[in-house]
């Protein structure tokens, strides 16, 4: 039976698995106590950052500081740049190793008041700098109701939940923690980056939430055996080649069934490729309409009103076809990217007096970057040469960027390409890299 998120500590069984770790189940009732513990710790907080590798003990921080009161921020990435800025605005920075060392106490959980329960979630802002996207309880317990109406026992069924891909964002929160607690159904602690781990710990009819990025990389798996295969997977981050769907379905059995969605309007759309390049289909609920730059905007049943997305989309009978975004948020490997924020990033080491990102397109679409260096960069890379020059250029960036927001191709110029009034387009950028990039 299917648990509000809002009352989920108030009813379920003592005995039933939540989560398990290295193939030992993690009960509910310990479940509970550890949030009542982080509850009592956390009481007073009122903006706590949440950053926990184990989904687990993520799920305990979440809710153990939502029953606290507290509005729970999760940074766009866990570099060390993120979270000392993050320290700034938050009372305090919630890890693994703090919730490991909680005194045990117990208390009464009372349900959770689903529009004063917030989380705030960080992503790519068109400006370059992450933009804050808050979600109430309220609208996530939504997304999850419907999320089970469409895939839950007939499809999902009861196994257990596994990831290749964070909790610390919407998406793998959502559909790694969140519809497993209010199913029944324990999820992985772990998060897998690697199918060969994750392939060790699968069970007959487990759901695998993974991402394009990963799915693309199951070449040279062997097929699992009928006995073995997974419920269902589901892809989010970027459309899913055609040829990774017909290979995951090759190798794990089954098509996978790709999500649609964003950080500011939840999940809202799926698809299967069974042919190619199909349309997605809107979620029950669940309105669109264009603009007049085709992109488009979104009137979700759990959301807050109309939301416009850059995404430039073609309408069709149940829902759409994408072509492609408006702005400068790119997806690399899954992870959206901002381009802008790369550039700022850039511009602010010593060596780099202005950058710009751009795209390299193909099959697997890499992050490129042409740089106009200062006096100190430019005897930096004579000492160093290209190569080992943009090396470490990427190791800089590794404080403020993810490894998908740290440019492999390099151009260094003595100034960027600009147009009239000295503006600058992408493909002006781009053309630099029509050789064999650097």
């Amino acid at each position: 039976m299917t648990r509000l998120l809002s009352s989920l500590l108030t009813e379920g069984s003592p005995a039933l698995p939540v989560a398990f770790r290295r193939g030992r189940p993690i009960p509910f009732a310990r479940f509970r106590d550890d949030v009542a513990t982080a509850a009592a710790d956390f009481r007073g907080f009122r903006h706590a950052a949440l950053v926990c590798h184990d989904s687990y003990a993520f799920a305990v921080g979440l809710f153990g500081l939502l029953h606290a009161g507290a509005e729970v921020v999760l940074p766009n990435n866990g570099q060390p740049a993120t979270i000392e800025r993050l320290t700034a605005d938050t009372e305090a920075v919630i890890d693994d190793q703090r919730l490991g060392r909680l005194d045990r106490q117990v208390g009464e959980m009372p349900p959770l008041d689903v529009d004063r329960a917030r989380i705030t979630f960080f992503t790519s802002g068109s400006t370059g700098r992450p933009k804050p996207v808050t979600r109430t309880l309220g609208m996530l317990e939504r997304e999850v109701a419907v999320l089970d109406r469409l895939w839950g026992a007939t499809t999902v069924g009861s196994g257990p939940v596994l990831a290749t891909v964070s909790h610390q964002h919407l998406y793998g929160m959502t559909f790694k923690v969140l519809w497993s607690l209010t199913t029944g159904r324990p999820f992985a602690a772990d998060m897998h980056e690697v199918w060969e781990t994750l392939l060790a710990d699968l069970t007959p009819g487990a759901c695998i939430i993974s991402s394009p990025a990963h799915l693309g990389r199951l070449a040279g798996i062997a097929p699992l055996p009928e006995t073995c295969r997974p419920a269902a997977v589901f892809s989010a981050g970027a459309p899913l080649a055609a040829s990774a769907a017909a290979a995951a379905e090759a190798i794990l059995g089954c098509l996978p069934i790709e999500i649609f969605g964003s950080t500011e309007t939840g999940a809202f759309a799926s698809r299967r490729q069974s042919v190619g390049d199909e349309s997605w289909t809107l979620f029950p609920g669940n309105r669109i309409e264009t603009d007049a730059d085709g992109c488009l905007t979104l009137d979700s049943s759990y959301g807050d009103g109309w939301v416009k997305t850059a995404d430039i989309v073609e309408l069709t009978t149940d829902g759409f076809r994408f072509l492609g975004r408006a702005d400068r948020i790119v997806k690399i490997e899954g992870k959206r990217v901002s381009l802008p924020d790369v550039e700022l990033s850039l511009a602010a080491l010593p060596w780099v007096d202005a950058a710009a990102a751009v795209i390299i397109a193909g099959e697997m679409p890499h992050l490129a970057a042409a740089v106009v260096l200062t006096a100190a960069g430019r005897n930096k890379l004579s000492e160093l040469g290209n190569f080992r020059f943009g090396r470490m250029l990427r190791q800089e960036l590794a404080a403020t960027q993810e490894p998908a927001g740290r440019p492999r191709f390099w151009r260094f110029v003595e100034a960027l390409p600009t147009r009239t009034h000295g503006k600058r387009a992408d493909t002006d950028v781009a053309a630099l890299f029509a050789k064999e990039p650097a």
